[in-house]
């Protein structure tokens, strides 16, 4: 017995914790729930806490360097203080809604097909916190669709004639029509007009939902002319606006 608490401490033949989902396809402010399920190992455990992290890697610059570094964008605690028995299954069930700003990686459209290089993982780790021995973890992984609203305004920015080419997450805070991201990072779609008709080198933008709209963040590299700013609101009657022509008021 003595031997086996020492490898359980070590974690080896300690509990074990698996998370199923109920969903792995969500939306930003949508649902997500699921079980987790905790198995004893060869001996008795203490479990501090049972947590799951949604989890994103970032951009980070430091100086002229560039790496990327996974970030947390909130946690929620599933369970306390427990103690597991050898052998025994523990099933914790679990909901809750995901952050408005939580970014995409599938699901964007494209006319021609092209597939945009997307830098953007997001996933749920599950932390199961043992005293005095290795924590056990788990890794769910999240295809996460744009929103009914935020789909349409990046199907009208293909439909003008700009392809999505990168996709990726930057460590820091982006503001637009008043609004700041608050999750200590944010999402820059990068789009290429694909003919020769337009004076831009490429668009950059950045999407900060609240409850009942969504703020856009446009950065616009023209050909000769540097960087520009632009902002605007989605709003609840975004189906009611021709976005192609206002996006091509905009940019042209």
């Amino acid at each position: 017995m003595m031997f086996k608490k020492l490898f359980a401490s070590l974690g080896v033949g300690g509990a074990s914790v698996d998370t199923r989902l109920h969903q792995s396809t969500v939306q930003p402010g949508g649902p997500l729930s699921g079980e987790v399920v905790i198995r004893g190992g060869d001996v008795a455990q203490v479990i501090e806490h049972v947590a799951l992290v949604l989890m994103t890697e970032v951009e980070v610059e430091r100086g002229d360097n560039e790496y990327r570094s996974s970030h947390s964008l909130g946690s929620v605690r599933v369970a306390g203080r427990q103690e597991v028995q050898p052998g025994q299954e523990i099933r914790l069930p679990f909901s809750f809604t995901l952050p408005l700003e939580l970014p995409l990686n599938a699901g964007f459209p494209s006319r021609s097909g092209y597939q945009p290089h997307i830098k953007a993982p997001v996933w749920v780790e599950t932390d199961l916190a043992i005293e005095r021995a290795v924590d056990a973890t788990d890794r769910d992984f999240l295809s996460v669709q744009p929103t009914p609203a935020m789909q349409r305004f990046l199907a009208a920015m293909d439909n003008i004639g700009f392809t999505l080419v990168r996709v990726d997450i930057e460590q820091g805070t982006a503001r637009a029509a008043n609004r700041s991201s608050t999750l200590g990072c944010y999402q820059e779609f990068e789009f290429k007009p694909a003919g020769g008709s337009w004076s831009i080198a490429e668009v950059e933008v950045t999407f900060l939902p609240g409850a009942h709209d969504i703020a856009v963040l446009i950065e616009i590299d023209r050909r000769f002319r540097g960087d520009g700013y632009l902002s605007l609101t989605i709003g609840p009657n975004w189906q009611s606006v021709n976005w192609e022509a206002e996006l091509q008021r905009m940019l042209g």
